[in-house]
């Protein structure tokens, strides 16, 4: 079905159901096969230009991961496919099929209703909805008895494979933390079943299980995938093509396979474009070069005069030759506009990230942090007797499952919260940085350069807060210029790891450090933390973090009674 915005009437007749309640869902059927066709989309939003003549495809059963650089556009590329917003493009999206979108953020839901409300109101099925509007207390057991007609037992054995117990789906949305919402979105998109499914980051919040039960959903579903994720290990899981959006061509380069496959290729790719182009440029540096001789010759013979006795002969000569170098210099011309014409564009190597740790001081061989026996309840108990000491040069990754106090344990050793018992000694004179996940600590209507010039902590120049912006990977104008707020969530989390190390932290503190990160940073980010020369605990579900960063892994859940 064709969705040009000249063809806006024809849509509406045609889609069926456009909702929005966590999950944007939308039913477009005319009896063809399923499928996602993008072609000639243009999308500029004032003088940042997102797409131009990007083409796209998606068959049913294909599993496709959109990968690109913070800010290239991939999160909004998502919405217009999903019609979550409304963007004033051109060209054409062509749309076949039931498609479900989980966003990465959750704001429009009405937190007040309990978990199982917004899952069961997030399936959009009218029967359903009607049966929401009963007085029955949710959860009871009429109310139960009613949903067990509606197919509650399907539902709730989804809910126990992802993980979402009784506890769980009794509580307001708005207290569940952001696993927990991810866990119940997806567990209703999963009930949902349309024929194309779109994730913008969905591993974000989960925890190892929720993780696993993700792949294995994704790899046994027989419909097409669009997803959003920086989690490499997914996508070796689950992907069987690669789509990098580049904010240079501003489209879509295509790979086949996995994500160690895609940075081979893509490297292999971007040099064989650049010899393409060595090669091009050559040859028309010599076309030029044989034009201008060409070109001077039919001046000379024009200014040529003729003194040869048999004039009508000499005139005649002179014609012929004339003609055949005219003739020589339009082909040489022609070449030259048809080869300027078909020059291939070259993508820029990737902007690199570049954490030099050698400018911070040198830390204290005193540096060391001693959690003794902490424990913490809210009500119920979180998490107790958590014991452990780190060294200078030591990195501990926390695991465990949503709602075993990862986060709480971050803000007892940063002194934000008080534990119930024990305590947290820091040693060497320490400086603490904290990287929230939330981000809920960033002045969000100050731009890049303005945090680290106004900060007292820091009170950069202009001139070295662009430089070291640009070493983490913030490069564009754009960028650095503009408020917090209008960034991408990868630019901020970049913005906030540049405000730590200019701190100059001995301690790194990192809630989901990996989270809304693009790969060339997240591997930058990586090796540089390898060099760090303090202390590093860092919570995370990313595996592949982990296996290559931890020098200690601890699972938290192992310190919780029952």
């Amino acid at each position: 079905m064709l969705t040009e915005r000249n063809k806006s009437t024809n849509r509406k007749e045609q889609e069926k159901q456009t909702y929005k309640n966590g999950i944007c869902y939308r039913e477009l059927v005319t009896g063809k096969p399923p499928e996602i066709v993008v072609h000639n989309l243009d999308l500029s939003f004032g003088k940042k230009t997102l797409f131009t003549d990007l083409d796209f495809a998606v068959s049913y059963g294909d599993k496709v991961t959109i990968v690109g650089e913070n800010g290239s556009g991939k999160t909004t590329f998502l919405k217009l496919l999903s019609d979550a917003e409304d963007y004033p493009y051109s060209g054409s999206i062509e749309i076949e099929g039931r498609i479900g979108f989980l966003p990465q953020h959750f704001e429009e839901v009405d937190g007040d209703l309990l978990a199982i409300e917004v899952l069961l109101a997030s399936l959009h099925d009218d029967e359903i909805n009607e049966f929401l509007k009963l007085p029955s207390e949710p959860l009871s057991s009429n109310w139960l008895q009613e949903l067990n007609f509606l197919g509650g037992h399907e539902i709730f054995k989804q809910c126990s494979l992802i993980g979402l117990g009784d506890e769980i789906l009794k509580l307001p949305f708005k207290l569940l933390s952001g696993g927990e919402k991810t866990k119940t979105l997806l567990c209703a998109l999963s009930i949902l079943d349309p024929e194309f499914i779109l994730l913008d980051e969905p591993t974000n919040h989960l925890d190892s299980n929720g993780i696993k039960w993700l792949e294995s959903f994704l790899h046994k579903y027989s419909g097409g995938v669009v997803i959003v994720t920086h989690d490499r290990s997914l996508i070796n899981a689950v992907s069987n093509f690669i789509s990098e959006l580049s904010p240079h061509t501003k489209k879509f380069t295509h790979f086949r396979g996995g994500y160690k496959h895609y940075l081979e290729e893509e490297n292999k790719r971007r040099h064989a474009l650049i010899e393409e182009r060595r090669f091009q440029d050559k040859e028309l540096k010599k076309l030029k070069s044989k034009a201008l001789k060409a070109q001077s010759k039919v001046k000379a013979r024009i200014m040529r005069s003729g003194s040869d006795r048999d004039k009508i002969s000499y005139n005649n000569r002179e014609q012929r030759a004339q003609k055949s170098t005219t003739g020589l210099v339009n082909q040489l011309t022609d070449k030259v506009e048809n080869l300027n014409d078909n020059l291939v564009d070259v993508i820029p190597e990737r902007s690199r990230i570049c954490l030099d740790f050698d400018e911070l001081p040198a830390f204290s061989s005193l540096l060391g942090i001693a959690v003794n026996e902490v424990s913490k309840s809210y009500g119920k108990q979180v998490f107790g007797n958590v014991s452990f000491s780190l060294a200078k040069g030591e990195r501990l990754i926390i695991q465990g499952p949503n709602g075993c106090g990862k986060t709480t344990l971050n803000r007892i050793i940063m002194g934000l919260t008080k534990p119930d018992h024990g305590s947290v000694s820091i040693s060497g004179n320490a400086v603490v940085g904290y990287l929230d996940q939330e981000q809920e600590n960033l002045p969000m209507e100050k731009s890049p350069i303005e945090l680290l010039e106004k900060e007292i902590k820091i009170n950069a120049s202009k001139q070295a807060a662009i430089r070291n912006l640009r070493d983490f990977g913030i490069y564009k104008w754009h960028d650095l210029k503009s408020p917090l707020e209008n960034l991408s969530v990868g630019c901020r989390r970049k913005t906030q790891l540049c405000q730590i190390i200019m701190r100059k932290c001995s301690v790194l503190i990192l809630d989901e450090p990996t989270n809304h990160i693009d790969f060339p940073s997240l591997e930058a980010i990586e090796d540089a933390l390898l060099t760090f020369p303090g202390i590093i605990i860092a919570t995370t579900h990313d595996r592949y973090f982990t296996e290559k960063v931890a020098t200690r892994v601890i699972d938290l859940s192992k310190y919780r009674k029952g």
